[in-house]
């Protein structure tokens, strides 16, 4: 990249290292135009940046010694915050392997389902929790490994999950469609905050109180904003998120005890499991058995050459 004194560029970038000591402090970028570049950082900067991730940089090109010109970054902004949707659906395509289906796809889904909810206080929770949070949630990994492990699986998970709705409440009409609708938009929301990003780990946050009691607390309190906190609807939401990983033992405060939450919980697990086991059968040839999965039980299973 060709350098001109006290000019700015603004560059579209993934994070590739951070560097930093005693007496120094810098990050290594990826740019969507294919360069390596090395940004100049103030110590206060470091908290806003995350590897692995995309920000818009804006850096100044300045003297250091002996005529060299390097970049200084002046301001760092999430890409997620400055770009459009259809923008970064393209960013995402250059540096992620995203989820099966386009970001805006999966987007369009979502928000179809988000629609259909008709009872006007688990709309407006929903709503109001989505909204907050739609344009990192389209991001953000299901889970550090096993399921939906990249950009974009949290979101494709979840649409995923909204279309196995559907034949139940036909089968089953004693099951409250709004109230599936809702938890499954909402189940998992709270991974954003349990799981620090792209290459990330679980927070403190995330260790200490997971993602089923922190997607309660959220709910709890939009529901106290919006004045539906003694409703129904929130306690059988809430009750929903809490019991989604079913069994004490996989990390449920509660186990389900209403039709939906017991619904919720099974079709959350048969996306994760499925899921993993058509990724394990790609890398298997016919007639052979997969390596064990561990969200099996460790078990193997068997690639047949029976033709569809």
């Amino acid at each position: 990249m060709e350098l001109n004194e006290n000019q700015v560029y603004q560059l579209i970038a993934k994070v590739e290292s951070i560097n930093s000591g005693a007496h120094f402090c810098n990050t290594t970028i990826y740019t969507t135009d294919g360069e390596h570049i090395n940004l100049k950082l103030d110590f206060e900067q470091l908290p806003f940046l995350a590897m692995g991730k995309v920000y818009q940089f804006e850096a100044k090109a300045i003297v250091k010694i002996e005529d060299e010109l390097i970049l200084k970054c002046t301001k760092i902004e999430p890409a997620e915050k400055i770009l459009s949707d259809e923008e970064l659906a393209k960013v995402l395509d250059r540096f992620y392997v995203y989820a099966p289906i386009p970001m805006l796809e999966i987007k369009k889904g979502i928000e179809k389902y988000l629609k259909q909810i008709n009872n006007p206080i688990l709309k407006e929770i929903t709503q109001k929790i989505y909204t907050q949070n739609e344009r990192t949630f389209y991001l953000h990994p299901a889970a550090t490994k096993f399921h939906h492990a990249y950009v974009g699986g949290l979101s494709y998970h979840t649409l995923t999950m909204l279309k196995l709705i559907e034949p139940f409440v036909s089968i089953y009409p004693y099951l409250n469609k709004d109230l599936l609708i809702s938890a499954t938009i909402l189940h998992d929301m709270s991974k954003i905050g349990e799981i620090s990003g792209v290459d990330g780990e679980y927070t403190k946050e995330g260790l200490l109180i997971g993602h089923l009691v922190m997607q309660t607390v959220d709910i709890d309190r939009v529901a106290r904003d919006l004045g539906y906190a003694e409703s129904e609807e929130v306690l059988l939401l809430k009750h929903m998120i809490i019991s989604h990983h079913g069994q004490f033992n996989f990390g449920s405060p509660k186990k389900p005890q209403t039709g939906e939450a017991l619904l919720l919980w099974f079709i959350d697990t048969i996306d994760s499991k499925f899921t993993v086991l058509g990724e394990a059968l790609d890398e298997t040839k016919e007639g052979t058995f997969t390596n064990m999965i561990s969200v099996m039980d460790k078990m193997k299973f068997y690639k047949s050459n029976v033709k569809k």
